[in-house]
């Protein structure tokens, strides 16, 4: 979820006068438990449906983007011996941050395991995007669809055909659609429903009255959310899983790396978080 930049300016005040206050003392860890089944995740807010159909406006540079997945590849399947470049960061590094960011939720409960697609993605897009909104979003899909073990994503025309929709909305749409346990101001959400840990839907909510900069980091960041890497953390200012302010315009080499370890075929949706952290370094070279 990408908190506005008002928002995001407070927290960070609020939490150094925080650190201020409580030199010395305890963290303490609050956790949710969410059930096993037919989870909704309020990742970054559950977007319901809106009720009017929102026509695509004038400009869409590409109406239908269907890039095929570069890969075959099965979750679960023949991944042995696929290993993935650590790009210059330890592997320590790279299992932290995969469990900060893929084991855990922002909003709502977590169970600390694996929620990955086993099936292709077909996105339906609302709202008015503009023709860099669409680039953006054609870049997304080409860099999904070249990863190893990624089960595939194509854009419809066809709302009915849709498991994942994205909504372009004015101030007021965005404000309906976004859910009411999300009490921030914020510029964009994603919100995922899985079974056994598998997710079959998804939806985003997209903030049109923020600057294109803006709009083009909150995509990123929504896209790549919606697909399982779920939490934000104070980490890495550069990463689109920042959750102080930034406008990054593409995911870092780690962001992407956290990707590739999610949709690996050895990586099972419900996979434990100690499992997960093990095997997330076994698949690194």
């Amino acid at each position: 979820m990408r908190r506005s930049r008002l928002t995001r300016v407070l927290t960070a005040m609020i939490l150094a006068a925080a650190m201020i206050c409580c030199v010395g003392c305890e963290n303490a860890v609050f956790r949710h438990t969410a059930p096993d089944i037919s989870i909704r995740l309020p990742r970054s807010g559950s977007s319901p449906q809106p009720t009017a159909e929102v026509t695509p406006g004038a400009g869409i540079l590409t109406p239908i983007i269907t890039p095929t997945p570069s890969t075959g590849v099965t979750p679960g399947g023949s991944g042995q011996g696929h290993l993935i470049n650590r790009m210059g960061y330890t592997a320590t590094q790279i299992s932290e941050y995969f469990d900060e960011v893929a084991l855990n939720a922002e909003y709502g409960g977590s169970d600390h395991r694996v929620h990955k697609w086993n099936s292709p993605i077909v996105l339906y897009v609302k709202g008015v995007p503009t023709s860099q909104d669409r680039l953006v979003l054609q870049s997304i899909l080409l860099k999904m669809n070249s990863t190893y073990g990624f089960p595939g994503i194509r854009e419809t025309a066809k709302e009915s055909e849709a498991n994942l929709v994205i909504t372009f909305a004015d101030d007021n749409e965005y404000t309906e659609l976004t859910p009411a346990n999300i009490n921030d101001l914020t510029d964009g959400f994603a919100t995922c429903w899985w079974q056994n840990s598998v997710i079959y839907k998804a939806d985003i909510g997209i903030r049109r009255s923020i600057s294109q900069s803006e709009r083009n980091s909150v995509i990123w960041e929504e896209m790549v959310q919606a697909t399982g890497l779920q939490n934000d953390s104070y980490r890495y200012p550069t990463s689109l899983f920042y959750q102080g302010y930034n406008e990054v315009q593409e995911p870092t080499p780690l962001d992407w790396i956290l990707f590739q370890i999610l949709y690996h075929p050895d990586m099972l949706a419900g996979t434990s978080r100690e499992e997960a952290i093990l095997l997330s370094i076994s698949l690194l070279e």
